[in-house]
Formats: structure tokens, sequence, C-alpha cells
């Protein structure tokens, strides 16, 4: 089975991050950047709804502490902020900030919980509505973003692929397991990292966010164990 959803979403963030980048120079950069911040504050908007929709916080928090200390452990923050350093080949002191940026965008783009599911509903039911509908926003989205940090962004549609096709990949194996409970927290477990790294981009507060991307792949496992612990209490 082709996964034309994956296709097409990874597909609009590389058409709009060259687009974007394109087109950027024609745009007062103040608007630019206004309309890159408004996209962190629909993020942390989105993440508080995903969080509301957990069975139970307690799983949620374990899963980001363990993934928070994984994360660290293995320096995500690091080697995601080398991606945009490979296209820059003069080093200049603003190169921090630009990492941190683009690694927030990528974070947004990649670990959206929208995404995820729609990868994983993809491969088990060929469903990939889901994804059509998140393009259409990524288009938008890479677009700006790319108006301020430059084509790079469109670089994030090859992690994008690789993560949704493993999911998709995978989602035979993960959806017949899952139980309510266990995709709720899921959700909710994306919704804190929508909610961090909203308040990253929107240039709030420069938070690690990338750190706590392996509590995705722990959320549904402890969630299961959580709810098996309750229940024989």
């Amino acid at each position: 089975m082709i996964p034309w959803g994956i296709i097409i979403d990874c597909g609009c963030v590389a058409l709009g991050g060259v687009a974007g980048a394109a087109a950027g120079r024609f745009f007062p950069k103040q608007t630019c950047e206004f309309l890159s911040r408004f996209f962190g504050i629909s993020s942390i908007a989105i993440g508080i709804t995903l969080i509301g929709k957990s069975s139970s916080l307690s799983p949620v928090m374990l899963s980001l502490i363990l993934g928070g200390i994984i994360g660290e452990t293995m320096k995500l923050e690091e080697l995601l902020g080398k991606l945009p350093r490979m296209v820059k080949r003069n080093k200049t002191e603003e190169d921090n900030e630009f990492s941190e940026r683009f690694t927030g965008v990528l974070i947004l783009i990649c670990s959206g919980s929208l995404g995820l599911m729609g990868a994983m509903s993809e491969g088990l039911t060929g469903d990939a509505s889901v994804l059509i509908t998140k393009a259409v926003l990524d288009l938008f989205g890479a677009a700006i973003f790319a108006s301020t940090l430059g084509a790079c962004v469109a670089m994030i549609s090859v992690p994008q692929f690789l993560i949704y096709l493993a999911l998709f990949s995978l989602s035979g194996f993960i959806m017949p397991w899952a139980t309510e409970s266990m995709i709720a927290d899921f959700m909710g477990c994306g919704g804190v990292i929508a909610l961090v790294t909203g308040i990253r981009v929107a240039e709030i507060k420069p938070i690690r966010a990338a750190s706590f991307l392996p509590a995705l792949f722990l959320v549904m496992p402890v969630s299961c164990i959580w709810t098996m612990m309750t229940e024989a209490l």
C-alpha cells in the first residue's frame, strides 16, 4: 500500500519551505515574524486541547520524565540542531539562535499528534484524510517559517517522512493492542510536547523540547501498565 497521505504531507512541507524562502523577501520582516509567533501560539492552544483528552495525567507525566532523561542523555537537541548547520557554510554568532528556532519548527511539524496518529491510521485503514488535512496546514506553516529561516525548512520533510513511514509500517502491530485510554494518553503526551514547542516557537521561553520526543514511544506501554496497576488495586 502506497502511503499517499504521508507523501502529500511531506511534499507540502518541502514545497512550502521552498516557496516561503523565495517569497519571503517580498513581505515585511515584522509581518513574517508575527505570523511565525502566531503558529507558536496556535500550537499552545492545540496542546492544551490535547492534554484535556488524556485519560490520566500520571502516565503522561511519567512518560515525559523518562523520555526527557533519555532525550537529554542522547543529546537530541544538539543532534537536531546540526541539521540547519549542514547547509550554512559561514558560521556566525547567530547560529545558535537560528538552530534553536529551526529545531522548534522541526518538532512542531514532525511530532504533532495529528500527524503521528494520521500516519498510523493510514497504515491500518488506508485512510489518508487526516494527513491530507494536515498537509494544507503544513504548506502554509512551512512557507511562513521559511520566510524567516530560509529554504532549510524544506529539509524538515526528510525526518518527517522517515518518522511517519516508520509509524505507517508499525501501525499493524501497534493499533490492534492500543486501548482507548492508551490512545488518549498518547494524544495527551503529544499535547504537552506541542505546548512546550509552542512556547519555544512563540519565543516565550527557550525550552529544550526535543528532549521530550522519546516520551511519544514510551507513553502507550506506560499507560497500559498504569491502567493494569490501578485496576489491580
